[in-house]
């Protein structure tokens, strides 16, 4: 298995290829007036977020299921949200 901090490796969420459409959702979302609405209606259209909708209706929060999902793939969770705002 690759090293997952690997810029060059395409499956690491911080590889520069898939920051694009990485940065443009959290940009929607952030300037949404209702952030959780426009996060179940991206779901409608994502099946691969469906599992994450399932946690938010389980009662877990999004800070929670997003530092799970960090935690699982070895991601910093603070260095991947300096890399979205484009920091």
């Amino acid at each position: 298995m690759g090293n997952p901090f690997n810029t060059l490796n395409p499956n690491n969420p911080m590889n520069a290829n898939n920051m694009a459409p990485i940065r443009g959702a959290y940009q929607m979302l952030k300037n949404s007036p209702n952030p959780m609405a426009m996060f179940r209606q991206m779901a409608i259209n994502n099946p691969r977020l469906q599992p994450i909708v399932n946690m938010l209706n389980q009662g877990q929060s999004p800070q929670q299921i997003f530092n799970s999902l960090c935690q699982q793939r070895g991601i910093n969770p603070q260095e991947f949200l300096k890399q979205i705002a484009g920091q």
